[in-house]
Formats: structure tokens, C-alpha cells, sequence
């Protein structure tokens, strides 16, 4: 009877280390001498838990075979990689803000690195939350065949998207700011309506009436005039901050090809697509534009068992500026549609002014508002990875949604930035008012104190 070859490597001595049971399972391919092969698949596997000043990495030892996991510096571990005494290894590391440090690190010494959702990695973590469970974690997850990964963003792509969080964090701020003002004009007896603008007016008013109906003595037009100057120093700053990193966006935007072609798709100008140019990066990275409309977090989500499956919402999860613009584009298209049925239906003749989607009118029929923009807005995800995928522009006849818009690239650039221009000059003006009131209000001061 003919032995195979690990049962012929049990009759071996096992001193020689060509006779042992790996080398007769795995055996190198035949090249020269001086140059051995490299197995990708036999690099070691270490998981890697980051941290700002600590990090544990846990591996197992190819000569003793024992799981080892160590605390390291940051300089240290720089070290192992740099020098590793493993040779190349797959460095297996849970998403988080210095992944992308890291991997690049990994790549410029030779080592493999492989991203994993946060939830992955917290979902097979079986013992307690501590430092060496999570690199053990992560290093047990190097064997599912599998795994879900998270590709690894090039630097350039990386600072853009810094550019677009940093954008949407002052949105945020702003839209703070103006509630807090809101609030503090409340609680006082005044009302403001929405927008930077309107909530500054509303200000100035206030702080005239409130000085004209002082008291002599009193301290409330001094108390009035730290938070006014502390409320327009904010919004001055937030508002110039935003307009320079928006007018770089658009600049940017201007320039790159793709953008331009994703401006040929109707309600979608330079800030929405730089914004989707920056977060898809690569077409390639997704097989068709379901998965990037699925990676954009613009799906909904279902639970069910026992075969009942039901259909839920959007989640909440994912990158939040990115579906706020693209929702932002959606509501634009939604809004256009339906105005145009209406002027058709009140018109005489009965021909509509605007070019109609009926898939948007059939389905805003049968759905409420907020499904139907959604339903767009993940249509406007599939076409744009359509239009980067091919490299073509924009074309109506094979989309049921609405015409491209009249206005080119070129154009929607221009009234993107004098746009913004124009709301940042009104915003502008408004502070300056209210610093113009109190700085009147102190010069009339000085001589009356000096008297």
C-alpha cells in the first residue's frame, strides 16, 4: 500500500528539518538558491490593538509556538516593524483613527495590513474589554477566510476627507451656535427665525431695546455687551473658516474630471460631488452601485427570522456628511418634481412646464416624503458609481430620474461659490452691525464717564 506523504514523513527521523511533517505538506516551489520564495499565505499573523501611547500585539511564536502578547511603546513598536525579527507579517488592526498611520507604516516595511469594522471585532471578542482580549481578538480573526475588511485610504484621499469632516463639523457648530442665541433671545421674551442672518438681526434688536429701556447704573447693557461680543466673535469665526475650506472644495472640484462628471447629474453641484468623488475614491473598490448606495448607509436595514423578514429605516450609523449632502440633492430633485406636476395641473393646457420623473410621481403616490427622498437619494448613489465606473457623463434616457439641468459644470461652480459668497457677506454684515451698535454705545460712554 502507497503512503502519502505526511504518513511517509511520521517513518522519518525528524532531525532534519526537511523531514518533518510541514515541510511534507507545504513544500517550497524550486527557484534559485539565493532568492527563496516568499508564501504570502505563510506570513505571520499578528493582531494589533492601537492605542495613542500603548499598544498590545499579540502573536504566536513560529519557533516555540507559545501566544505572545506584549505591551509596547509606540517607538517600539515602530521598531518591530521596521526590524522585525518575523520577517513579513499580517498585522491585523480594528478601525479606528490612527488605522490609516498605521497601515501605511505597515506598507512602507514590507507587512500586510488588514483593517476590520470596529463591530467585527467586538462582535467575536469573548472574554472581558481589556487591552490583550482585544489583540487576541484580533489576532484569531487572521483565520476566517471570510473576514470583512476595510480597504486602506491613500494619504491625499485622507486629507480631503478631513477637508469634508471638518466642513460638517462647522455646519454643525454653526447650527449650535444660532440655537444657543435663539435660546438665550427665549428666554428673554424675543424670537428669532432660522438662519445665521435672522438669529444675528434679532440680536441687534434685542440689545437696542433692552439699552433704550435701561435704568442709569444698570448692569445689564454691560452683561449684554460680554455676550454679544462673545457670540459675535464665534459666529465671525466659524463663518470665515467654513467659506475658506468651501471655496477650496469647490476649487478642487473645478479641476477634477470626475467631479465634472458627476455634475452632469441633475442637483448635484461641486460640494456634493467632491463629496462623493472623496468618499468612494475608487469605483473599482465595489462591484456595482448597490454596494456603494449600501456603503453610503443610504439602505435600509431588516431583522426577521423563521423567513419573516421585515423591512426597516435608514440607519443611523455611518458617515454623516456624506448622507447629508447626498439627501440634501435628493430633497432639491423631490422638490422640483412635484412643483412641476403642480404648475401642469393648474396649467390650461395641461402641459407640464418641467420635465417630470414618473417613477419620483407614482412613487410619492403611495410613500411618505421622507421614503421617497431616500428611494432618490440611493438612486443618485447608484448613478453616480455609474457615471465614475464608465466614465461617461450623465444621460437621461437611462435613468428614471429627471433631466440633467440646464446649467453645465462650469456653471453650477460659479453659482456654488457666489452663492455661498453671497451668505457669507449677509452673515458678515449682521455681526458687524451689532459690534457697530455697542461700539457707538461705548464711544457715547467715555465722555460721560470722563465728565
Amino acid at each position: 500500500m502507497k503512503k502519502t506523504k505526511i504518513a511517509a514523513a511520521f517513518d522519518k527521523p525528524a532531525a532534519d528539518p526537511k523531514n518533518s511533517i510541514v515541510a511534507a505538506v507545504d513544500e517550497p516551489s524550486v527557484g534559485p538558491k539565493n532568492e527563496p520564495e516568499v508564501n504570502q499565505l505563510a506570513r505571520l499573523v499578528a493582531g494589533v490593538d492601537l492605542a495613542k501611547s500603548k499598544i498590545q500585539v499579540c502573536l504566536k511564536d513560529p519557533v516555540t509556538g507559545k501566544l505572545i502578547n506584549w505591551q509596547y511603546t509606540r517607538d517600539k513598536f515602530k521598531k518591530l516593524l521596521t526590524d522585525s525579527p518575523y520577517g513579513p507579517m499580517m498585522v491585523i488592526m480594528e478601525a479606528c483613527g490612527t488605522c490609516t498611520y498605521w497601515g501605511h507604516f505597515c506598507l512602507d516595511h514590507g507587512h500586510e495590513p488588514v483593517i476590520v469594522p470596529a463591530q467585527i471585532a467586538h462582535a467575536n471578542n469573548t472574554g472581558n474589554k481589556d487591552d490583550a482580549n482585544d489583540a487576541r481578538c484580533l489576532w484569531r480573526l487572521g483565520t476566517m477566510q471570510d473576514l470583512i475588511k476595510i480597504r486602506l485610504r491613500s494619504t491625499d484621499n485622507q486629507d480631503m476627507m478631513s477637508l469634508m469632516g471638518l466642513l460638517n463639523s462647522f455646519v454643525k457648530t454653526r447650527t449650535q451656535l444660532e440655537n444657543r442665541i435663539k435660546s438665550f433671545l427665549l428666554e428673554r421674551g424675543a424670537t428669532s427665525n432660522k438662519g445665521a442672518v435672522s438669529v444675528m438681526d434679532s440680536l441687534k434688536k434685542f440689545c437696542e431695546d433692552t439699552v433704550e429701556v435701561s435704568a442709569p447704573g444698570s448692569e445689564r447693557p454691560a452683561m449684554l455687551s460680554v455676550v454679544s461680543s462673545s457670540f459675535c466673535g464665534l459666529m465671525k469665526a466659524i463663518t470665515s473658516s467654513e467659506q475658506a475650506i468651501a471655496d477650496h472644495i469647490i476649487s478642487w472640484a473645478a479641476s477634477n474630471e470626475k467631479c465634472k462628471l458627476l455634475m452632469t447629474i441633475p442637483y448635484v453641484g461641486p460640494i456634493v460631488a467632491a463629496a462623493i468623488v472623496i468618499f468612494m475614491e475608487d469605483p473599482s473598490y465595489f462591484r456595482n452601485g448597490r454596494l456603494f448606495a449600501a456603503f453610503c448607509r443610504m439602505v435600509p436595514y431588516h431583522t426577521g427570522t423563521g423567513g419573516k423578514v421585515e423591512i426597516l429605516g435608514i440607519r443611523r450609523n455611518g458617515n454623516s456628511w456624506i448622507k447629508r449632502l447626498v439627501y440634501e440633492a435628493a430633497i432639491g430633485m423631490y422638490l422640483r418634481v412635484m412643483q412641476a406636476q403642480k404648475k401642469g395641473q393648474d396649467a390650461a393646457d395641461g402641459k407640464t412646464p418641467e420635465p417630470l420623473s414618473e417613477w419620483i410621481v407614482n412613487m410619492a403616490k403611495r410613500k411618505p416624503v421622507k421614503k421617497v427622498v431616500c428611494a432618490i437619494a440611493n438612486k443618485l448613489c447608484r448613478i453616480s458609481w455609474a457615471v465614475l465606473s464608465s466614465g461617461t457623463p450623465y444621460v437621461q434616457s437611462k435613468s428614471s430620474l429627471i433631466q440633467p439641468s440646464i446649467v453645465d459644470s462650469e456653471g453650477k461652480v460659479k453659482k456654488c461659490r457666489a452663492l455661498r459668497n453671497s451668505i457669507a457677506k449677509s452673515v458678515m454684515g449682521s455681526i458687524e452691525a451689532v459690534e457697530c451698535f455697542w461700539a457707538a454705545i461705548n464711544d457715547e460712554e467715555q465722555p460721560q464717564q470722563a465728565a
